[in-house]
């Protein structure tokens, strides 16, 4: 029984110690790695983790592609839990999309789920950058500082709780659990 609990307890660890990582990441290089993102997107058309390792030519950003990774996972998770995903009705597998705009500059998260799931930034097409700014279509468009601030946020509020409380917080993504009573 010792054992399960070592563990369970080093697993939960290890999750509040990468979720820490990945808001430390966002919280302070956030705006740096998204102009990198823009960047690269633009001469390349697309990022992703593996761009880092095999992209020709290499990407030139100043984090890792952990970091991306961070970014990419992250940025995602916000646009489904507050706007909802709009998807490629095209693609033949299971996806979702999630757009940012930072600095007049539109980007796009396109995630596919086959045998596995795979995401990257890539630049909207401009029929879509167009239904995005003039339609209803436009729901779905976050503005990246909005993202920036509810991490500030989120991060603020995890100090707040206990750490058995802050990883239940993140794995419920907020909602409240607790335990039966008498």
């Amino acid at each position: 029984m010792k054992n399960t609990e070592f563990k369970v307890t080093s697993l939960l660890e290890e999750y509040k110690r990468r979720n820490e990582e990945r808001r430390e990441f966002i919280i302070h290089e956030g705006y740096t790695a998204i102009e990198e993102i823009i960047k690269e997107v633009n001469q390349r058309g697309s990022l992703n983790e593996a761009d880092i390792y095999y992209g020709t030519p290499k990407p030139q950003l100043s984090f890792s592609d952990i970091e991306l990774g961070y970014m990419l996972t992250s940025m995602m998770e916000y646009a489904t839990n507050h706007v909802g995903n709009p998807v490629d009705e095209e693609c033949e597998l299971e996806n979702k999309l999630a757009y940012f705009e930072y600095k007049d500059e539109i980007i796009q998260i396109f995630e596919v789920y086959g045998q596995g799931t795979d995401s990257w930034f890539s630049k909207p097409s401009e029929d879509t950058i167009e239904r995005l700014n003039n339609t209803a279509y436009g729901v779905y468009l976050i503005q990246f500082e909005d993202f920036i601030n509810y991490t500030k946020n989120k991060d603020i509020e995890s100090e707040k709780l206990s750490p058995s409380s802050t990883i239940l917080n993140d794995i419920t993504s907020g909602y409240t659990v607790e335990r039966g009573s008498k």
